[in-house]
């Protein structure tokens, strides 16, 4: 198993013996290191290894062993986020630590099964019942042999997508309504996504005339979607790309059905590749929101084979009406050539599918991106060597042990001297009532 090669890799271990208080335990806590990185806004990788359990020797006893990982663009931005994680989380953070590389069969790509606008995560739960899903993602991975890899980025003009959402429930407007909306919904959202600003230049002004009550007609089911999306439009958002790597697909569905999911949306398999890939790749590149490929190319499916329909009827290389006139070798061809669109508008649906765009706000993403807290419950291992902050107080004891012992010998050191001067002070005494008897004696 070889090590990914790369310098702007971090692991970070949450310490064992660290009492965290109550409120440390919300799922919120992950939160101020996400907007830091939002701040910054550059892309990052998150990466969760889950090593098979053979006999517990993952250096945890009975537990399995997970590890943490973070891989960011530059050493700069490794350094800054390495402090900030040692400041606000209670963890340990071990530059240079790089995380195992290894083959897995299957590989997942996961998008959502809806809008990005709609929550996986709702806001507005009480706070006594929201649980950190990442202990259930990590106890979902325990002795598996998986991982996870999540690459996200800051992405302001994700806000445009949530805003269009809001239009179109408000104003009971869909984007497949029409044929002017089939062309010009697709170049609008083409052109907003690439200036970053809302190109119908009313989603505002229609969002805040929903709040305000002037649209009685929307059903109370929309209103709650709207009001939904807007709290997510408030936050900060970050484009994603979620990978499940696994050698069976049991286990692949087993991490996947942990991932936060809520009555308004949820993480669905978008891709399943089951060719051998190695695991992490080095490269860190931005994740897309496939704008081009949502907006334009998911719609030639029907508008490249209805062209060339239409043409060829135009020119009259192909009359459908032959199949009811007689049976004749041109009827045949035009058969054969109908049969030959077909299949090439279920080929382009294939390749150019519409693909719902992974965009979740700080609170969504740190419901993935994040540290267990439950520590002490969950049957993991954090770190080959567990670390604790009783080395600090291991290292505090010896140093007052050795300042005792020092103290020890001074003192021994004190009494010897004293002794000696009594002994030469009780000498020199002896002497003088020596030469004192001799004098006398002398002059008896």
């Amino acid at each position: 198993m070889d090590l990914a090669e790369n310098d702007c890799w971090v692991e970070v271990r949450p310490l064992i013996t660290s009492k965290l208080e109550t409120s440390h335990f919300t799922p919120i806590f992950f939160t101020p290191v996400l907007d830091t990185l939002h701040n910054l806004g550059k892309p990052f990788r998150f990466f969760v290894v889950a090593p098979r359990d053979n006999g517990g020797d993952g250096g945890g006893g009975e537990r399995a062993l997970v590890r943490f990982f973070f891989q960011f663009s530059d050493e700069q931005t490794r350094v800054q986020m390495s402090n900030v994680m040692r400041t606000l989380l209670d963890v340990e953070v071990v530059g240079g630590a790089n995380p195992p590389k290894h083959q897995y069969r299957f590989c997942v790509d996961l998008e959502l099964a809806k809008n990005y606008a709609l929550p996986v995560v709702l806001s507005g739960q009480r706070q006594e019942l929201v649980v950190n899903l990442v202990d259930r993602l990590t106890a979902s991975m325990a002795g598996l042999g998986v991982c996870v890899e999540v690459v996200a980025k800051a992405d302001p003009n994700a806000a445009l997508g949530i805003q269009k959402f809001v239009y179109d429930k408000l104003s009971h407007k869909s984007s497949s309504s029409g044929v002017s909306a089939l062309f010009l919904d697709p170049l609008a959202d083409l052109v907003g996504a690439g200036i970053g600003k809302d190109p119908q230049g009313e989603l505002s002004t229609v969002a805040k005339s929903g709040r305000s009550g002037q649209n009685k007609g929307v059903d109370p089911w929309s209103r709650e979607l709207v009001k939904n999306a807007e709290l997510k439009f408030a936050s900060n958002l970050f484009t994603c790309q979620i990978l499940v790597f696994g050698n069976s697909l049991q286990s692949v569905q087993a991490v996947k059905k942990a991932l936060p999911a809520a009555p308004t949306n949820r993480f669905k398999t978008s891709k399943t590749t089951k060719k051998p890939r190695q695991c992490p790749i080095t490269v860190l590149r931005a994740p897309s929101r496939y704008v081009v490929n949502n907006s334009v190319l998911c719609r030639l499916w029907w508008v490249l084979p209805l062209s060339i329909l239409l043409l060829t009827w135009f020119f009259g290389l192909f009359n459908p009406l032959r199949f009811v006139s007689s049976v004749s070798l041109l009827s045949v061809v035009d058969l054969g050539f109908l049969v030959f669109v077909v299949s090439l508008a279920v080929c382009l649906f294939l390749v150019f599918r519409r693909r719902n765009t992974i965009v979740l706000s700080t609170q969504e993403l740190s419901q993935i991106v994040g540290l267990p807290t439950a520590i002490a419950k969950l049957p993991i291992a954090l770190g080959k060597v567990p670390v604790s902050r009783m080395q600090l107080g291991s290292e505090h004891i010896e140093e007052e042990a050795r300042e005792q012992e020092a103290k020890e010998v001074s003192f021994d050191k004190e009494e010897v001297s004293e002794e000696r001067s009594q002994e030469c002070t009780s000498l020199s005494s002896r002497r003088y009532l020596t030469s004192d008897g001799e004098d006398s004696l002398s002059d008896f």
